[in-house]
């Protein structure tokens, strides 16, 4: 298991010089989304279907790019459920997964990736005040991989390693390029309610304020640098070298006892005790018109109240802006950074063999270009900041309608994490014991046309945005995933206070019942 995780990974840092879903709009834009609803607006905490809702364990994973196609011979997911043919294992078992697996997409511009896993851990919904003010909390963990800005051999380089025939005796100049990881920790507090409420107009708002651990970082960027790739006569010319003729370049990595020494503590979660942290913020409001309003209103003592059991809008039109903030990295117990302009270094396969963590890896790459020990390190990464809209329509009972619109905010140019824009439509019938929804997007910076499926059926929740990437059909360069578990307790209808007995629907009145 241990293998093939890192296989999986692998493939997706290939593909990232080209990750669970980043959006899930296939499973959160639905009316029995729970918790997942708030990762988009915090508003719809606000007059949920649920008297509470449990989010037990959730995860997505999600991968895109513009340099590299996957292109092996079986399926992105017989990969990750371990299904693949025996054709394609060695003599142990492993699966077998060559760089020529990966299309290249080589025009000589620019390429970026934007890859990573959300991990949605326990979270809880609940309504206040006759379900006019919502409360959520979560918890979550996420990792972002965003590479921009990478001048295309240097991409080449990243995916296709130095074995890459077309790489090699070859002079490469003015390369640059950006790669940022970060590994965050995540608490959240979500408050909503109605503002507006005047029967056939609704209007409700939220904030979601979050507490952000920084547990890990990578980083480098490099600057009009060059190089060339020739054979290493050390290894008879049977492996390569890398000769950087000039290299200018930053680095920094967190070692792993940033993560390895975490413990829910106040210090850790609310003071310096982390390598990194930080505040973020979602802000957001949700309008709905409800043209028929009192098919769902009643009178009870005298006081006119509406059906909390039910939705009410024809159409519904939400805006939010989600991850506003940043992580300051500044415990220097963790951090290790260092800024380099060389000339004439030569970095050979022996020199990063048998690192010892993140600090082995930091150690090997100062060697390569002679220098030692750590520069003084304070910085910081800015949160995937995106704006998002969102329509809902309701077609007939149960039948929805839905479009979705996320736009990254964050220059390719910043250093920090990055959203992916993105446009999908998303019809779907919906009940409160199951969901069926049929995503279709442009993915991929508007680049990737794609058509997914995805699925709720009582406490377990399952899809993608992407499912011929998935099947392997095309030569995709995007994939995603995402599933979980969560459960809720409905809101109860009104009941009538002059109850008639029997009951209007017991099989007491069908036998008497005079046809």
């Amino acid at each position: 298991m241990f293998k093939k995780s890192l296989l999986v990974a692998g493939i997706l840092l290939g593909l990232s010089t080209t990750g669970w879903s980043q959006f899930m709009q296939g499973i959160a834009m639905g009316n029995y989304s729970g918790t997942q609803a708030l990762y988009h607006n915090p508003a719809f905490v606000a007059d949920s279907r649920y008297s509470v809702y449990v989010n037990f364990v959730g995860a997505g994973l999600y991968t895109a790019n513009s340099g590299v196609r996957y292109n092996a011979p079986y399926s992105f997911l017989s990969l990750i459920t371990n299904s693949v043919g025996d054709k394609y294992r060695n003599e142990k078992g492993a699966v077998l997964f060559p760089r020529a697996y990966l299309k290249e997409r080589l025009n000589g511009r620019d390429k970026w990736i934007n890859a990573g896993v959300d991990m949605r851990l326990p979270s809880i919904m609940f309504g206040l005040f006759k379900n006019r003010i919502g409360v959520g909390l979560a918890a979550r963990a996420r990792v972002y991989i965003n590479g921009s800005n990478i001048t295309e051999p240097l991409a080449r380089l990243l995916s296709k390693t130095t074995r890459e025939i077309d790489l090699q005796n070859e002079h490469f100049e003015n390369q640059s390029g950006r790669l940022n990881v970060n590994g965050l920790g995540e608490l959240a507090m979500t408050v909503g309610g109605a503002v507006i409420d005047n029967e056939t107009d609704y209007l409700k708002v939220g904030v979601t304020i979050k507490r952000i651990i920084g547990l890990y970082n990578a980083n480098v960027e490099i600057k009009n640098s060059s190089y060339s790739i020739q054979p290493d006569p050390a290894w008879q010319n049977r492996r390569q070298l890398i000769v950087a003729d000039q290299v200018n370049i930053k680095y920094g990595i967190t070692r792993d006892e940033a993560f390895q020494n975490f413990k829910p503590s106040l210090s850790w979660l609310l003071g310096n005790a982390p390598a990194g942290s930080g505040w973020g913020f979602d802000l957001g409001a949700v309008y709905e018109y409800r043209p028929d309003i009192h098919k769902y209103s009643y009178t009870e003592k005298g006081e006119r109240k509406k059906d909390n059991s039910k939705n009410k809008y024809l159409y519904r039109i939400s805006a939010s802006i989600t991850d506003i903030g940043r992580v300051r990295w500044r415990n220097p117990t963790y951090l290790l950074q260092q800024e380099v302009s060389t000339s004439n270094k030569i970095l050979r396969y022996d020199d990063f063999q048998k690192l010892k963590g993140s600090e082995g890896a930091f150690d090997a790459v100062n060697s390569a270009f002679g220098v030692s020990g750590s520069q003084a390190a304070h910085f910081s990464t800015i949160l995937p900041m995106a704006f998002q809209v969102s329509g809902d329509y309701n077609v007939k009972p149960n039948v929805y309608v839905n479009a979705l619109w996320v736009q990254n905010l964050i220059p390719q140019s910043a250093f920090g994490m990055k959203s992916e824009s993105m446009l999908s439509v998303t019809p779907r019938y919906e009940h409160k014991w199951y969901e069926v929804s049929v995503p279709i997007s442009i993915m991929n910076r508007y680049s990737s046309p794609t058509i997914g499926l995805a699925g709720r059926a009582g406490p377990v929740w399952i899809g993608t945005d992407h499912v011929l990437g998935l099947l392997n059909v095309g030569n995709p360069k995007a994939f995603n995933l995402y599933f979980g578990v969560s459960a809720g307790l409905f809101r109860r209808p009104p009941e009538s206070a002059n109850k008639c007995w029997p009951a209007e629907d017991s099989w007491i009145r069908r036998i008497f019942h005079k046809r």
